[in-house]
C-alpha cells in the first residue's frame, strides 16, 4: 500500500471536457487570470496570444510545435505561473496567431514541476511541488 500526501487541492469540473483549472500569469507588476486545460500530451504550456499581449509581451524566444493537422509559431517568456496556490518560474509560450484560442498545462513548464493526483469521477486535482515529498 502507498500513502500520498498533497500540499493544494482543487475542485474542477468534471462534466466539462477536459480538466480545466484556474490560473493566474504575472510578469513585473502585471497579472492576467484565466482557464487553461492540463494536457499530458502537450510538449509545454502553451497560451492564447492575447494573454501574452495582455502582460505587455512582444517577440520572444521563437519555438514551432507541432500537431497532427500541423505546426504553429510561438513565441517563449519566463513568467510566474500560480496553479492552485502554487507558484513556478516557467518558460510558457504565446501562440504567433492571434485566432489559437486554446491555454494548455503541459509537460514543460507545468506537469515537470508538480505530482498530480486526479479524481476525475468527482472532479478532484491534488497537487505537490515535485521537489516536496510524499
Amino acid at each position: 500500500m502507498h500513502q500520498l500526501n498533497f500540499e493544494q487541492f482543487t475542485i474542477y469540473d468534471a462534466g466539462r471536457r477536459g480538466i480545466t483549472v484556474d490560473v493566474q500569469i504575472t510578469l513585473l507588476n502585471s497579472a492576467v487570470d484565466f482557464q487553461a486545460k492540463i494536457d499530458t500530451g502537450s510538449e509545454a504550456c502553451i497560451f492564447s496570444r492575447n494573454l501574452g499581449e495582455k502582460l505587455g509581451l512582444e517577440m520572444g524566444e521563437e519555438q514551432y510545435f507541432s500537431t497532427v493537422t500541423g505546426s504553429f509559431k510561438t513565441f517563449g517568456h519566463s513568467v510566474n505561473l500560480i496553479v492552485a496556490d502554487l507558484e513556478f518560474d516557467s518558460l510558457v509560450f504565446f501562440a504567433d496567431d492571434e485566432n489559437f484560442s486554446r491555454n494548455v498545462l503541459g509537460r514543460h513548464g507545468f506537469l515537470d514541476r508538480v505530482i498530480i493526483g486526479i479524481n476525475d469521477y468527482d472532479g478532484k486535482l491534488y497537487l505537490n511541488r515535485y521537489e516536496n515529498e510524499i
